[in-house]
């Protein structure tokens, strides 16, 4: 923004003013700039951002006008006047109706004056005229096909009946739907060359069973010549055979239900019972039954995308947390929504990216580089980790050990593992130059997603590497481990789910059109959030 004293018009950028859903306005467009005819008087301008105020609002005790936005946002951060220091809450603001009328009189020059537009109006009359006006940057509608022309909505037509692009336009999109065709069929090619894949492996299996079944047989037969009871075992062998059978279906994965109630991306999930909690770019937690897709609740209370969601056992309560550095403790089966934040956190100082309830804990991580535990009822904060040199990503509760533990993975490119009764970092896994997006752990293993797209395998207890899983084309944010598979979710818009003993993907879904923010688990689905703005749904049994 220009200075406020210069002769010069005034400008200040006004996001939307202006701006539509053309596709043949620049992209660059969508910001409009605001020149006023003259220097607006500082008595209008909010003392926060120094610009003119926009939906001004005061407050009640101290009468200081401020931008609703910048005041909410410094009230969340600390509950003072930012002029006087006066003590204030969001219920002291009320909308400035007299200062509004005064900023929307204000004259200001068309957005585009700079393509040559003489234009003076009023500034509540500016999105109205630049709706329409014949001076507005255009590009040619061909521009997809190459076309490169840039100029104003006046001269696209004339350009249009001159433009080469359009002659040929008819020739180009039958060209581009014999490709899309063409990439339709190998797509269908490729599933069923993956269909077959299974059927092949499958019957490996059968018959290696059927060749195990026989050969456990003849043993029987044979023991049972040599006297045994019920040719269950050797009395000098003393050892018992298990198969091991796993619950997870090796076939394809069915979609149960998609729910598409969000207005932007979804950015995290959680699964507790048959209920569905999920966190968007937009600040909001949903809550919805799996079964119907029905919407139960709406609750809105961050100021920013929501990247962490944890449930306690019962499924009353649940917590949230995001990029405003907050954590909003939940009742949401309250039948009032302003009855259902219990509580607001903001003792992190930067981005909560991951939540975990574990026996009675929250454990939350953040990019402040540290994890935080909380007592899930009385909302205390009980102890503060602190050994990462980079921002905490992704943490998971590690319950299999004898003394409980955590695992946390960070930008320092590191994986630690904690006592959570001491607080004390037990071992520090260095993963070289990516850094850990998410962390996994079970059946003795422990799993770290890197941002190179690659999924590194540990020995839990020994911090050895077994192996990787290599696969996916984009970085991998989300893990989730389950009676004996791996599930991946990564940006390339894929999940996949591996054999980590055998480390091979057996199964790669592809019904997402957007990266993939937020995945859960439990024994009967998985639920996938996608910045296409649905959820997701697979049933695994």
């Amino acid at each position: 923004m220009s200075s406020r004293s210069s002769p010069e018009p005034a400008r200040t950028t006004s996001t939307g003013s202006g701006a539509q859903a053309d596709t043949t306005r620049h992209d660059e467009e969508e910001e409009a700039e605001v020149e006023f005819l003259h220097t607006p008087s500082p008595s209008i301008l909010c003392p926060v951002c120094q610009d003119v105020c926009r939906e001004p609002v005061i407050t009640n005790g101290c009468n200081h006008s401020y931008c609703a936005s910048c005041i909410y946002h410094s009230i969340e951060i600390e509950p003072f006047c930012p002029l006087c220091r006066s003590r204030i809450k969001i219920e002291d603001l009320h909308p400035n109706l007299a200062l509004g009328g005064l900023i929307s009189e204000l004259l200001v020059y068309c957005s585009n004056k700079k393509y040559g537009c003489p234009q003076i109006v009023r500034q509540d009359a500016l999105h109205g005229h630049v709706l329409y006006c014949s001076y507005a940057p255009s590009i040619c509608p061909n521009k997809a096909l190459g076309c490169p022309y840039k100029g104003t909505m006046r001269d696209s037509k004339e350009h249009l009946q001159n433009c080469v692009y359009e002659r040929f336009k008819g020739y180009i999109d039958s060209t581009n739907r014999r490709f899309e065709k063409l990439e339709s069929l190998v797509a269908d090619q490729s599933r069923e060359i993956e269909k077959l894949q299974r059927i092949i492996r499958s019957g490996k299996g059968v018959l290696e069973r059927a060749t195990s079944e026989q050969s456990v047989a003849s043993l029987a037969g044979s023991v049972a010549g040599d006297g045994s009871a019920n040719g269950e075992s050797s009395s000098s062998g003393g050892t018992k055979r298990t198969t091991v059978v796993s619950t997870f279906p090796h076939d394809e994965i069915t979609c149960h239900r998609t729910i598409a109630s969000h207005p932007c991306g979804v950015t995290s999930v959680a699964l507790n019972q048959d209920r569905v909690f999920a966190g968007a770019h937009d600040g909001s937690t949903k809550v919805f039954d799996i079964n119907t897709g029905e919407l139960l609740k709406d609750l809105k209370g961050h100021t920013m995308s929501v990247w962490g969601l944890a449930v306690m056992p019962s499924g009353d309560r649940y917590f949230s947390a995001g990029s405003d550095g907050t954590i909003k403790v939940w009742d949401w089966r309250n039948e009032s929504d302003a009855a259902c934040m219990v509580k607001s956190i903001p003792d992190h100082n930067a981005k909560v990216y991951g939540l975990v309830v574990d026996q009675g804990r929250l454990y939350s991580a953040s990019s402040d580089k540290t994890v935080k535990v909380w007592d899930t009822e009385t909302l205390e904060c009980l102890a503060t980790f602190q050994g990462h040199t980079g921002g905490v990503n992704c943490l998971a509760a590690l319950t299999e050990a004898s003394a409980h533990q955590l695992v946390t993975g960070s930008s320092d490119k590191t994986i630690k593992l904690w006592d959570v009764t001491t607080g004390t970092c037990l071992k520090t896994v260095r993963r070289g130059t990516s850094e850990v997006l998410d962390v996994a752990v079970g059946d003795g293993m422990l799993f770290g997603s890197t941002y190179d797209a690659v999924i590194h395998v540990y020995d839990i207890n020994e911090t050895r590497e077994l192996g990787t899983l290599s696969g996916h084309n984009w970085e991998v944010w989300q893990l989730e481990y389950g009676q004996g598979h791996l599930f991946s979710a990564s940006f390339d818009h894929t999940i996949k789910r591996w054999d980590p003993r055998r480390f091979q993907c057996d199964l790669t879904l592809k019904g997402h059109k957007s990266f993939v923010h937020g995945m859960a688990l439990d024994e009967n689905y998985l639920v996938t959030g996608c910045a296409d703005r649905t959820i997701k749904v697979p049933r695994l049994n």
